[in-house]
């Protein structure tokens, strides 16, 4: 059994073998696997440590060919932190990007079939943040078969514990139940302390769903207690919120706020945006039952601004839900009908029919496919060896593009960047064709930066790129040029029609509003313009100082807005 101070002594001797370290393979592999260990106790420091994993993967000796393991368990922890402070967008992100490239590799090691199995599961576990229940599922799945291959039995208790949730929040509470009941047994013969704890907590819920308040209670504190005791601070930080979840089931509503305040407490300082979104969300009901309409609005209003930060749907409808109500108890039916409206809208994109009938499949093929394994080893041995061929040519294709990509944008790096910019600048020569350059940054994005948080930094630039890609035609290229600065390269297009798409470009990104850390935030840029026609020096670098120049032109008068390099016309 592995005891809290048996971890914290693996933590310190990997942190002392760190510090010795020159090899760059062996301080990536330290980084991330430190990383993991720490994240859920230190938040900032396992980011920082996973983000150092993830750069040294595709930098000096991996920047032509990057370190694929390096990248994986770095975003491994990334994903399971955003996933805990509510920055949804940016863990399915990384989420994506960590699946594809395991899909490249076709001979897997043990580390990786190991890295894997984490991989789905975080996966898993976004993906039923954002109320996907199929897709969470799918994912669940797949970590339990790849677990039962291996012979891990710790990693098949972490898949089914998630499908336990998925179960009892699809109101499948037989299965739910069943599950959980399972895992707790298997997870308490195994030894698996933290599993054990998380799956009385799950089990905890469902208890509290099939209306038996009294077994909720006892499976709930028998987690808290198992959770103090072994220091596992994430999950007893859950159990609180669950005890309040529970009080508030059985209509004890002191008892609820009390622990509700203090998980609400604990989940800021700590930064643990899921936990804070659920203990609002409980407390705006309490309030409710007491009929404190004001203390409810309040805070299911600061709910609804995170779910919205979160990008979280599944706690957005329960939002309005609780919000239609509290507007309808205060007499403001207008404001209580649009609250139903939008509940109604969410809650049909979160969970429908097609949905259950979607999960109820997966579960039958599932046990379908457990019962007939052994009887189809040799087939689907066969078709993976196929598979491993297909994936075999894939895999240097796919090495390129993660070396010509930057990790967080997706969009192309600096290096990439400048390659194709100046084989386009070669072309247009050639062909006798206009080119125009586009250069924007983020307006007063480093204040932005420091106010909010890097995590809140990177979903604007996340989410602008996006926006700005999805515009844009596609023979147009975009890269990053450094910082929150990004390139566009208009082929065949003149500066006038460069100032055209540059005007859609800024009305666009200025429409969306970005809900960060509790506010509403109208992101701008400020764009530089510059055709090649009036360069000088016909290279990119040049291209780009003319737009740079520009891009100044713009910000000195007022910024949100464009500036063309003069000789355009």
């Amino acid at each position: 059994m592995e005891t809290t101070a048996t971890k914290n002594q693996d933590i310190l001797e990997w942190e002392a073998q760190l510090e010795k370290a020159t090899d760059q393979h062996t301080r990536i592999d330290l980084l991330h696997k430190i990383a993991w260990a720490i994240h859920l106790n230190d938040t900032e420091k396992g980011s920082r440590f996973a983000e150092q994993a993830r750069d040294l993967s595709a930098s000096g000796e991996f920047e032509q060919n990057p370190y694929l393991p390096g990248i994986i368990g770095s975003l491994r922890t990334l994903i399971a932190l955003n996933t805990d402070a509510g920055n949804y967008d940016l863990a399915l992100s990384q989420s994506l990007q960590a699946l594809e490239i395991l899909e490249s590799i076709s001979d897997k090691a043990s580390d990786i079939s190991h890295l894997e199995m984490d991989i789905l599961g975080v996966a898993s576990w976004t993906y039923r943040c954002l109320g996907d229940y199929v897709v969470a599922a799918e994912y669940a799945m797949k970590k339990q078969k790849l677990s039962q291959a291996m012979g891990n039995k710790r990693h098949e208790a972490s898949a089914l514990n998630v499908l336990s949730v998925i179960y009892a929040e699809s109101h499948d509470l037989a299965a739910a139940l069943e599950m959980g009941q399972r895992v707790v047994q298997y997870c308490h013969e195994g030894n698996n302390v933290r599993g054990e704890s998380i799956a009385l907590n799950n089990l905890a819920m469902t208890y509290l769903e099939l209306g038996n308040g009294k077994q909720a209670l006892e499976a709930c504190q028998a987690c808290l207690q198992l959770a103090r005791s072994n220091g596992i601070e994430a999950v007893a930080l859950t159990a609180l919120s669950t005890m309040g979840e529970i009080y508030l089931g059985i209509k004890d509503f002191a008892k609820a706020e009390e622990y509700l305040q203090q998980a609400l407490t604990l989940a800021r300082e700590k930064k643990a945006g899921s936990d804070e979104l659920q203990c609002l969300l409980n407390l705006g009901q309490v309030y409710l039952h007491q009929h404190n309409n004001e203390a409810a609005l309040a805070t299911l209003q600061d709910a609804l601004l995170l779910s919205r930060t979160s990008n979280a749907p599944r706690g957005e409808f329960q939002c309005h839900q609780l919000l239609s109500e509290a507007h309808e108890k205060q007499g403001d039916l207008g404001a209580a009908l649009h609250h139903f409206k939008q509940f109604h809208t969410l809650k049909e994109t979160v969970f429908n029919e097609d949905t259950a009938k979607r999960l109820s499949g997966l579960q039958v093929v599932h046990q379908v496919e457990t019962a007939k394994r052994d009887a189809q080893i040799h087939y689907l041995t066969t078709i993976e060896l196929k598979r491993e061929i297909e994936e075999r040519k894939s895999a240097q294709a796919l090495l390129q593009k993660l070396a010509s990509l930057d990790p967080l944008t997706g969009m192309l790096n600096r290096r990439e960047l400048f390659t194709l910019g100046e084989q386009a600048i070669e072309c247009a020569l050639q062909q006798e064709q206009p080119l125009t350059l586009l250069l924007f940054d983020i307006d007063h994005f480093k204040e932005l930066n420091d106010s909010y948080g890097h995590a809140s930094g990177d979903q604007m630039l996340i989410r602008t790129t996006k926006l700005v890609r999805e515009s844009l035609q596609q023979d147009a290229i975009i890269g990053r040029y450094g910082g929150d600065e990004f390139v566009i390269l208009l082929p065949r297009s003149n500066c006038n029609e460069g100032q055209q798409i540059a005007v859609s470009l800024c009305e666009k990104i200025a429409s969306q509003v970005v809900y960060v850390d509790k506010n509403n935030l109208c992101i701008t840029v400020s764009l530089g313009i510059a055709e090649l026609r009036q360069v000088h020096d016909l290279t990119m670098e040049a291209l780009i100082a003319c737009a740079d120049h520009a891009l100044y032109v713009a910000k000195q008068a007022g910024r949100n807005q464009l500036a063309v390099y003069s000789g355009c016309s």
